[in-house]
């Protein structure tokens, strides 16, 4: 059987359920403030729907890339096609019932579509040569930009215009491609036998939705649980021969310090999009239409940085071209910190520098990873690589709600036009964590750099 031509005839598709998936998580950033105000909930509230959407990503990549090892990518594919859909209808369905619903049928439906983004990329590796993996990459990469644009823009119309509960909808457009994935995605299992080591990835997850918890209720029983839990996955994986990760990884000081300022830089970056949308609207008490064409480019304009980052990173090598992306990004967050209340246009600069420099630190971040590793490591190394760019925003987007919360944004942005200071504060937290993450960048650099020396 021709593999290969297979997989490329197929390739669009599953770039459609990968795009239609993705973009429900800009939209469901876009419709934040909207949820608050139908619900009647807090901020603090709403950010465990962002919370609980990354979280589940993770969870989902790291187990979609485990089960392809011994199930067919197939039949992977169907499921998570079916389950991404089933749980946008429950989405569509919950809508003015319970906001708890809603969340439940948002985890299916991330949980499902993940599927597009976790599963490509390894069709690409396994049956395509070598020689065009760089191409079919780059289309990941363009799934990515074009999920975040077009998510904005049809978050903002569904919730202005039609309804934002139409809007979960939008995965529907992934049964178009089931009759390709049937036809053309291999049906072979590489291994007979497997196991998904799912017992410490459950732990991780537990300990960081009950931590989220504890930031959202305040109650010191969520935190004291989340510390069990804690102390049992690290027991676990100390004791098991089966953990998706080894204890070995956390005796790696330089591993374990690059791995947590990944969690902090990518979590700030997620709560500045789940921020954004209650800033525009809050201070300026536009439409969410309006927010979605005041964000619109700085997308544009990271899709071309990040077209060029491979340039870029070849010419200033990965330790550089990170402090400075780091630089750019806090001074992105000073300038609308200082010019909040200003006008559109310093937010909508404020967000493109900020949307530009992060176009930046994915790659450099995973060579600063890689370079602290052995080679036997680095497979498992990169999956907890991955898992923390979800569970480090699943926290701070919590953490952001909370500071939202503070100062009586709980009835609604409509609301909170004189809050424009608060907004400003929590720009000044993110730039003030961000700094954190150089200045200790700069201080293991002699550790850093190995990659660079290559």
């Amino acid at each position: 059987m021709d593999y290969e031509n297979n997989v490329k005839r197929v390739i669009p598709m599953i770039m459609l359920v990968f795009i239609s998936s993705a973009t429900m998580i800009s939209v469901i950033n876009i419709i934040s403030p909207q949820l608050t105000v139908d619900f009647g909930i807090s901020p603090t509230t709403v950010s465990l729907l962002s919370m609980t959407v990354m979280l589940m990503m993770g969870v989902a990549s790291v187990a979609y890339s485990t089960l392809s090892d011994y199930l067919s990518i197939r039949r992977l594919m169907l499921f998570g096609v079916c389950l991404m859909d089933v749980g946008a209808v429950m989405g569509f369905l919950a809508a003015g019932r319970s906001f708890y619903m809603l969340l439940a049928a948002s985890a299916l439906m991330i949980t499902g579509g993940t599927c597009g983004s976790g599963l490509m990329i390894i069709l690409v590796s396994r049956y395509i040569g070598e020689r065009e993996h760089a191409r079919y990459y780059g289309f990941n990469t363009a799934c990515v930009s074009i999920s975040q644009a077009s998510g904005i823009l049809l978050g903002g119309f569904f919730a202005t215009y039609i309804g934002w509960r139409y809007a979960f909808l939008i995965p529907l457009v992934s049964l178009a491609a089931l009759p390709s994935i049937c036809r053309y995605v291999p049906d072979e299992r590489l291994n007979q036998e497997g196991r998904l080591y799912i017992v410490g990835l459950m732990l991780l997850v537990g300990f960081t939705f009950l931590i989220s918890m504890y930031f959202n209720m305040g109650s010191t029983g969520y935190l004291l649980l989340s510390m069990v839990v804690l102390a049992v996955f690290f027991i676990y994986i100390s004791k098991s021969g089966r953990a998706f990760i080894h204890m070995d990884f956390f005796r790696n000081r330089n591993y374990v310090t690059a791995i947590l300022l990944v969690a902090l830089t990518f979590g700030i970056q997620n709560s500045f999009s789940f921020l954004f949308p209650f800033m525009a609207q809050g201070v300026y008490m536009v439409t969410l239409d309006k927010v979605s064409l005041i964000l619109l480019p700085s997308y544009v304009f990271a899709a071309v940085i990040a077209m060029n980052s491979g340039r870029i990173v070849t010419r200033f090598k990965s330790f550089r071209t990170l402090c400075g992306a780091l630089v750019l990004v806090m001074a992105a967050l000073a300038f609308g910190a200082l010019g909040t209340d200003r006008g559109m246009l310093v937010l909508g600069t404020c967000a493109c520098l900020f949307a530009g420099g992060f176009a930046l630190v994915y790659a450099p971040f995973m060579e600063i990873v890689i370079s602290t590793l052995a080679p036997e490591q680095v497979g498992v190394g990169i999956g907890f690589f991955n898992l923390m760019t979800s569970i480090g925003p699943s926290l701070l987007i919590t953490l952001t709600g909370r500071m939202m919360s503070a100062r009586g944004l709980a009835e609604g942005p409509s609301l909170a036009k004189g809050n424009a200071g608060l907004y400003s504060n929590i720009l000044m937290v993110f730039a003030a964590v961000l700094l954190v993450v150089f200045i200790i960048l700069r201080m293991k650099k002699s550790c850093y750099l190995r990659e660079d020396h290559k």
